[in-house]
């Protein structure tokens, strides 16, 4: 094949390979996109500073005496008695048959028996309790069942004269068992 050369001059062959023409980038402006989050190295903290809690997942069942310095969410089940030092949370597939000492309870799930925290109770919407609660602070959600008495006194007196009555009974030298239900009953 030649080609027609509008200068008069002789065709030149064409070339087999035609190679493309370099081009330039084109760029465009363009408004700043919002950038993803930039991966950061993890925090270093204290251990004593870190927050801990421990999980007591759906599928666990816990019988007997439980107690524990870190904040504590029971998603299973425990039948017995809980007394802790700092927050515990029956959540929502939770459920609690027993007595639960602690500084901040938060329930979601079902209880039976009485609360007795030293800073507040809070009973949300889906919240199932048949107890006494005793705490300084006392919250209901709407939407929650409650059956039981509220007693509410500064700074966690209820809760710490409870627990003098226990240390009592079980300090008094052999009573009856009928003595020491009587004793835990007359609140």
């Amino acid at each position: 094949m030649l080609n027609a050369n509008p200068s008069g001059r002789g065709a030149a062959p064409e070339p087999a390979v035609t190679r493309p023409e370099p081009r330039e980038p084109r760029i465009e402006p363009r408004s700043p996109a919002p950038r993803a989050a930039e991966p950061r190295a993890p925090e270093v903290r204290a251990p004593e500073a870190a927050p801990r809690a421990s999980v007591l997942g759906p599928t666990l069942r816990f019988r007997g005496e439980l107690s524990a310095q870190e904040d504590l969410i029971i998603q299973g089940s425990v039948e017995g008695s809980i007394t802790h030092t700092q927050s515990l949370t029956v959540g929502t597939d939770g459920s609690m048959k027993g007595d639960i000492r602690a500084r901040v309870i938060v329930i979601d799930g079902k209880v039976e028996g009485d609360l007795y925290a030293t800073e507040s109770v809070s009973i949300r919407a889906t919240a199932k309790v048949k107890g006494n609660v005793f705490a300084p602070r006392v919250g209901i959600t709407e939407g929650a069942f409650f059956q039981g008495q509220i007693e509410m006194q500064p700074s966690g007196a209820a809760v710490q004269e409870h627990s003098a009555r226990l240390r009592q009974a079980a300090l008094a030298p052999s009573l009856e068992p009928v003595a020491v239900d009587q004793m835990l009953g007359a609140s």
